[in-house]
């Protein structure tokens, strides 16, 4: 998710009038490459947002090929989505980024478990998430949310078993 909000960020940068410094000229073929769709509107971001662009753009260009093509690859994604799911997808970036060390980890650790499982049952669960109304998704995270860990663990173990025994 960060990285397409790092890319996404090369696409929605400010148009505001910025200090003359750091003239595109003075980029990197590297930069400008990476940087070339804001160029025609490079004089026209603020500093303090130019200096941060490159550091992004040294950082993608520092990737492996693999690693960028997935960006791309996502980034084009991106830009396929419906203004109302950008907005919701930033939102959800900007409520994960204010939540407490401990229940970001916890995040993680659930997509990691998730990302793990083989397509189908990706595919399955995602089929029933989205069968609920909204109303329902808002108890099961609600009572997900007030589980212990143990608790939580128990709950997809008991989950994972209900799903092997109908298959």
């Amino acid at each position: 998710m960060k990285l397409i909000v790092l890319l996404a960020s090369l696409f929605f940068v400010p148009m505001l009038w910025a200090d003359s410094s750091l003239e595109w000229n003075q980029l990197s073929p590297s930069q400008q490459q990476v940087l070339a769709a804001v160029q025609p509107r490079w004089d026209k971001i603020p500093l303090e947002r130019r200096q941060e662009l490159i550091k992004k753009a040294d950082k993608f260009s520092s990737l492996k090929p693999e690693q960028q093509q997935k960006i791309l690859e996502r980034f084009e994604k991106w830009k396929g989505l419906p203004a109302e799911q950008k907005d919701a997808l930033r939102q959800r970036y900007k409520d994960f980024n204010n939540l407490p060390a401990d229940q970001k980890a916890e995040v993680r650790k659930r997509l990691e478990w998730f990302q793990a499982l083989p397509e189908e049952q990706k595919k399955t669960i995602r089929g029933k998430w989205q069968s609920l109304t909204p109303e329902q998704k808002h108890r099961m995270r609600e009572r997900f949310k007030n589980m212990t860990p143990d608790e939580r663990k128990a709950a997809r173990e008991r989950l994972m078993r209900l799903r092997e025994n109908k298959e």
